[in-house]
């Protein structure tokens, strides 16, 4: 489980959506939190401004019924890959 991932996701949620951090745990859901598809796509996008990167594979662990433990350890195994790949 990827606790600082975690914590950088759940910034981007509570700053671009104005969910309470206080309603996000590892175990919440997207949908939990009630963020729609179009949601989901802006906080990859975020993710992906941030990192200068382009994650064409996490689209699918950022779907409504994704915990966010589950998102943040997709988006850390791809960071993780990236420099192997250069």
């Amino acid at each position: 489980m990827s606790v600082p991932m975690q914590d950088q996701i759940t910034d981007i949620i509570c700053e671009h959506f104005g969910i309470d951090r206080a309603e996000i745990t590892p175990s919440t859901t997207f949908e939990d939190l009630d963020m729609d598809s179009l949601a989901l796509a802006e906080t990859v996008v975020v993710l992906e401004d941030r990192y200068g990167l382009q994650f064409p594979e996490i689209e699918g662990s950022f779907s409504p019924d994704v915990t966010l433990a589950q998102a943040a350890d997709a988006l850390s195994l791809l960071l993780t890959a990236v420099p192997a790949a250069s």
